[in-house]
């Protein structure tokens, strides 16, 4: 059985990864890295780096919410119930729309027997829509997707070990890449002998004005080292 990783092996890892993966962009090479960063919010990025751009100027910022087996529960993609129902609601009146477009035009002489059938399609519809993606990856989420939301940056990473990965439900191995590509957030997979695996890089979020070290309770202090 392969070894299995703490989270603290991961944090260093995948860290060690990402500032490789961002050289090549930083001023002079330089960047500054460090595990276990506060928020101003009092939040803790389980990685966090830092750099001046090579060509453009201006600081980047990248984030990391790192998993082992201990905190398995929180990779596990589980039904959000709020999406759910936002999700059936949404599809179901695109359905319903295509369905009234009928309806209306053949029952313009009687618009309120049309309007109380395109209404009871609506409320069936969106029941059927709900009944049947149910447990589709649209309508799951995952502790560990809030989580690095939380850790404000240019590009936000996840990254496991390998052991960890592999205790998912091969079912939801699929839909826990699928939902954190969708929703750019890059994947990195730490295996025993501390190799990491891209599955795939994040997302840019893009910031009109200034950079992601205000969110930092050593921002000041990074800002500093980059001059």
């Amino acid at each position: 059985m392969a070894k299995q990783l703490i989270e603290r092996t991961v944090q260093n890892v995948a860290l060690e990864y990402m500032v490789s993966h961002y050289k090549w962009r930083a001023k002079r090479g330089r960047i500054w890295n460090k595990i276990e960063v506060r928020t101003k919010k009092g939040k803790r990025a389980d990685g966090l780096l830092a750099f001046r751009k090579r060509i453009i100027g201006g600081t980047f910022v990248a984030s990391m919410e790192a998993k082992s087996f201990k905190t398995l529960h929180n990779i596990k993609p589980r039904l959000d119930n709020i999406l759910w129902v936002k999700n059936s609601a949404y599809y179901g009146s695109i359905a319903t729309f295509l369905f009234a477009v009928l309806i209306v035009f053949k029952n313009i002489d009687e618009p309120r027997y049309a309007l109380m059938l395109v209404l009871n399609s609506w409320i069936i519809l969106t029941v059927l829509v709900a009944i049947f993606t149910r447990k589709m990856h649209i309508n799951q989420t995952m502790d560990v997707f809030k989580q690095v939301l939380l850790y404000k940056a240019d590009e936000q990473w996840i990254a496991i070990s390998k052991d960890s990965f592999e205790m998912i439900d091969q079912r939801l191995q699929k839909p826990f890449i699928q939902v954190l590509k969708a929703r750019g957030i890059g994947l990195l997979i730490v295996n025993s002998r501390k190799k990491v695996d891209r599955v795939h890089k994040p997302k840019r979020n893009r910031k009109p004005f200034g950079n992601f070290l205000k969110y930092y309770s050593v921002g000041e202090e990074i800002s500093k080292y980059l001059k």
